[in-house]
């Protein structure tokens, strides 16, 4: 239910949570193996800014109760070294 008492049924386009959830994961990560080559190629701080914050939303979408069961069960630090 929204707030407004309608079901994502009832408003055509809107997702549930967890399809948020799962299409952010998979952005975050696209976003941050493109950014992985960058910064080895001595890219500027804004890019180095980008990928922190990538990685700061991974790490909280890895809180999700359903991470590891989305690929999630790494040490993001460790794959995407800031």
């Amino acid at each position: 239910m929204t707030k407004t008492g309608e079901s994502t049924a009832e408003r055509p386009g809107l997702l549930t949570a967890e399809e948020v959830l799962i299409m952010l994961k998979e952005l975050l990560l696209y976003y941050l193996e493109e950014l992985k080559d960058a910064r080895n190629a001595g890219e500027d701080s804004f890019l180095y800014g980008e990928q922190t914050a990538y990685t700061e939303c991974l790490e909280l979408v890895r809180l999700w109760e359903r991470a590891a069961e989305h690929g999630i069960d790494f040490d993001i630090e460790k794959r995407y070294p800031l």
